[in-house]
């Protein structure tokens, strides 16, 4: 393979990946000039996972999932849940073959899956990388919209495990409560703060409706978990026990009727002259609302990042930066795992024809298990009531994984190229 073919995707992966951190970087420089405040950016937060990401999930996913598209979410779906299922076994055999600290085997286990990449798709169509891959006669406006439905319900799925297995993670600390009990705490909280939230905002018709709908896939859920043994149907009822991820659901499965419904579809997603009665207006303003997200998420880390700065210049004691932590958290998501999703799934794209003909479904694929960690181990560190020490060291560990993604332009160039090798082979 030339030098020349391979610097201008990684010079174009490299672009993408500074204007993702110089975005961060903004939100960290609002919150150091006290431009907002850190309730402001703890309430942004949540309206990006309550309200502004279903959004997106529901308007990428109706659009993009159809008859004809939807066999290309069952590899999807295959591989979110086998590669969080390996992260999660090699965090814990590395944590304890290393002797790190046990807040260190979710950093292993769930990356970021929505805004990072979802940002990073974005810059990469700007600056035109994704050119190689794209199929003939096709858009690179509806390349990144096809690859964002993919990431979108990697998400939902990373997500979901992160609910089941989470609060477990840190178990060993010596916790006292019993695993229903973690359970209906975290539930509580997260039920007190969304109504702390929602209450007044929502009207009293359009509270009953999503309590009705809550309720009936609670009901449902319980009924099919009836069928099985009691720790079984523990595991199985997890996620369904926060309201987080009641809304990640039911807009996941929202979205997949309006999408696998011909009728629907065509009334939601189609120009009006062909029947989108719906498109020009409510589509229209749900995905105003969706496009929201992924800047506005980005920045709201920044600022996150920025809270965590102040306290550690606060603190004398703000805890020594765990270097072994961080050097095998860096190996295992910008190195180990991109190496491994990317040989596998060219593989599996070149001499089979498991994965289909799309090349953003392989370009997505491969990038889905690389990145930083999710911001989901600060929570998991507020729920295990760890130290004020350790969620310092936690917080540092988060700066410096976020300070160091632009390493995954490497991760990017390889998928690229990869992607376009076989899409070459195949064409």
């Amino acid at each position: 393979m030339r030098n020349g073919g391979l610097v201008t995707p990684f010079l174009g992966a490299l672009q993408a990946c500074v204007s993702v951190l110089l975005t961060m970087c903004y939100g960290f420089a609002a919150r150091r000039f006290q431009l907002i405040h850190e309730t402001t950016i703890n309430d942004m937060l949540g309206l990006g996972v309550k309200l502004l990401l279903p959004a997106l999930l529901i308007v990428h996913l109706g659009e993009q999932l159809h008859l004809g598209t939807a066999m290309n979410y069952i590899p999807v779906i295959v591989w979110s849940v086998l590669y969080t299922s390996a992260s999660i076994a090699l965090g814990h055999l590395l944590s304890h073959l290393l002797a790190l600290p046990q807040w260190v085997t979710p950093a292993f286990s769930f990356n970021n899956t929505t805004s990072l990449p979802l940002l990073l798709l974005h810059s990469l169509g700007s600056v035109g990388s994704l050119k190689l891959i794209l199929r003939d006669g096709e858009t690179t406006s509806s390349a990144i919209d096809r690859a964002q439905s993919y990431f979108l319900v990697c998400g939902v799925i990373s997500k979901t495990i992160a609910y089941i297995v989470g609060p477990k993670m840190l178990q060993d600390r010596g916790d006292s409560l019993s695993t229903s009990e973690e359970r209906h705490r975290t539930a509580s909280m997260a039920e007190d703060e969304q109504l702390t939230e929602e209450t007044s905002l929502l009207p009293e018709r359009a509270q009953q409706a999503r309590t009705s709908a809550r309720n009936l896939i609670r009901q449902s859920t319980h009924w099919l978990g009836s069928l099985f043994p009691r720790r079984v149907k523990q595991e199985l009822l997890a996620p369904f026990e926060s309201p987080f991820a009641d809304v990640a659901i039911i807009c996941a499965i929202l979205g997949t009727v309006l999408g696998l419904v011909p009728s629907l579809h065509r009334a939601f997603f189609f120009d009006e002259e062909d029947g989108g009665i719906f498109n020009a207006w409510l589509t229209a303003s749900v995905s105003n609302l969706g496009a929201l997200f992924t800047t506005l998420q980005i920045f709201m880390v920044g600022c996150k990042l920025g809270i965590t700065f102040e306290r550690m210049v606060a603190d004398g004691h703000s805890g020594r930066i765990p270097v072994k932590a961080i050097t095998t958290i860096f190996v295992v998501r910008l190195v180990l795992w991109p190496a491994l999703s990317i040989s596998l799934i060219y593989g599996l794209a070149k001499r089979t024809r498991l994965l289909g003909d799309d090349p953003m479904l392989w370009f997505s694929m491969m990038l889905m298990p690389a990145g930083p960690p999710a911001l989901v181990i600060s929570g998991l560190a507020e729920l295990a009531q760890a130290s004020e020490e350790e969620k310092m060291v936690i917080a540092q560990t988060l700066t410096i994984m976020y300070s160091l993604s632009p390493f995954v332009c490497f991760s990017i160039t390889g998928a690229l190229k990869a992607s376009e090798a076989v899409l070459k082979e195949k064409g």
